[in-house]
C-alpha cells in the first residue's frame, strides 16, 4: 500500500474529495434553512417581546450543576394528529444571539397547560459553565 505511486491514489484522492465537497454542500444547505426558519420565527415576535426576552434571566437551579431555568417564547405550535412541536425562542446573553428549541408533547399536554403563541413559557435548560452550549431539557 504505502508502494503506491502518485497516479494511483489520485482516483481515491478524488473520491474523498467529491464525497467531502458533498458533506459540506448538505450540512450547508440545512444550516441555511435553519437560520431561514429562525428568521422567519423572529420576524413573527414583537420588538418589545424580543427585548423582554433579552432581559429574562437564567436562575441555576440548586444543587443541579449547570441546569437552570429560564423562560422562552413560544414562536409557533404545530399540532399534527394528537403530536404537538412547541418551537421556542430563547436568548443567549453571551452569544448575543437568538436560538430556537423544539419541545414535544401531546395535544392533550398542550390543552392542559394552555399554551398559546406568543407565550413566555418557564423551561429547564442545560449549559456549560461559560454558558455558550445550551441543551433544552424539559418545560419546567
Amino acid at each position: 500500500m504505502w508502494n503506491m505511486s502518485l497516479g494511483d491514489m489520485i482516483p481515491g484522492i478524488l473520491v474523498a474529495l467529491v464525497v467531502i465537497g458533498i458533506f459540506c454542500i448538505v450540512a450547508f444547505r440545512i444550516s441555511k434553512k435553519d437560520n431561514a426558519n429562525l428568521e422567519a420565527m423572529l420576524a413573527a415576535i414583537p420588538d418589545e417581546m424580543k427585548e423582554a426576552l433579552k432581559s429574562e434571566p437564567y436562575q441555576p437551579m440548586d444543587n443541579k450543576g449547570v441546569m437552570f431555568t429560564t423562560r422562552g417564547i413560544a414562536a409557533a405550535i404545530d399540532d399534527n394528529e394528537g403530536k404537538v412541536k412547541l418551537h421556542l425562542i430563547f436568548y443567549n446573553q453571551p452569544r448575543d444571539e437568538f436560538y430556537d428549541q423544539t419541545a414535544k408533547m401531546s395535544s392533550d399536554e398542550l390543552k392542559a397547560k394552555g399554551y398559546k403563541a406568543l407565550d413566555m413559557i418557564p423551561c429547564q435548560m442545560k449549559y456549560d459553565k461559560e454558558m455558550y452550549i445550551h441543551e433544552f431539557k424539559k418545560l419546567a
